[in-house]
């Protein structure tokens, strides 16, 4: 549910101006371990129609996650002022948005909030079960694959050939999702022959994969997280990273190395086999 604010058909407290007597406020913060990411809310609503009516079992409120990425879309109501969800993890990826809403638990006859905009003065509304009554500001978290984190780090690399013609060196683009590697036309050519060939494709990564990525902590180093974090390459990069304990790896070299599962000793035993096969 992307949630902007908008003009709904009855007051709601905390959208716009509608009830500038009252407010919701929210704080949301999720966490997360092997098996599930949890998501603790808090909600606190200064309208005394809206508690009241929580207090009678008339509303309660509404913990809402949705994840596009995975078609994941659910609501967990909560009467008291916080609660906390638990979602297994292979059920969210990527961007994960969460709000916190006040809803009716069942249709509400002559709906009055007080404190309410003069513009709704002496009116009443019908109000149906599920209905939002107050919504709060909300959150969007990223999630990551543990797998992608823990396959091998090729998974974030794509490798194109270059829009212009001849013969042009190597470059990168760190701007998707995922780094693209952008070789020349007859560059990519020769790579789409090799790359089918599982003994050359060691040799592949040392001499494509290994500098890019060395190029790519470069990069890294001289930006700001803030800038970066949208990116899932970084992201996936910086856990794979955790996970190997290689923060504190100051040399670039050997901390891609070891990212690549040590590829110069892979390319030495792939050429080794090739040429003993040529023998």
């Amino acid at each position: 549910m992307r949630l902007s604010r908008r003009s709904y058909p009855h007051p709601v407290v905390g959208n716009l101006d509608d009830v500038p007597g009252a407010a919701f406020q929210t704080i949301i913060e999720m966490s997360a371990d092997q098996d599930n990411i949890y998501i603790d809310a808090t909600a606190q609503c200064s309208s005394a129609t809206i508690r009241k009516l929580i207090e009678k079992g008339r509303a309660a409120y509404l913990i809402h996650a949705e994840c596009t990425n995975t078609l994941f879309r659910r609501g967990y109501k909560f009467e008291s002022g916080s609660d906390r969800i638990a979602i297994p993890k292979d059920q969210l990826n990527d961007s994960v948005e969460v709000n916190v809403f006040a809803v009716a638990t069942q249709d509400l006859a002559d709906y009055v909030v007080e404190n309410s905009h003069a513009d709704y003065a002496g009116a009443k509304f019908e109000i149906h079960k599920g209905d939002i009554l107050a919504v709060g500001d909300g959150r969007t978290f990223v999630v990551e694959n543990t797998q992608d984190a823990l396959g091998r780090i090729g998974t974030i690399m794509q490798i194109d050939a270059a829009s212009e013609e001849g013969d042009l060196p190597m470059r990168l683009d760190f701007n998707g999702n995922k780094i693209r590697i952008i070789l020349s036309k007859p560059d990519f050519e020769t790579y789409k022959k090799m790359r089918i060939n599982e003994v050359l494709s060691n040799v592949l990564t040392t001499t494509i994969v290994l500098p890019a990525l060395v190029e790519t902590l470069s990069f890294v180093e001289g930006a700001e997280p803030d800038e970066l974090e949208s990116l899932k390459w970084y992201r996936v990069l910086t856990r794979r990273i955790e996970l190997l304990n290689l923060q504190n790896e100051s040399d670039r070299l050997a901390k891609v190395q070891t990212l690549l599962e040590l590829p110069l000793k892979r390319a030495f035993v792939s050429a080794h086999n090739l040429a003993e096969a040529a023998s």
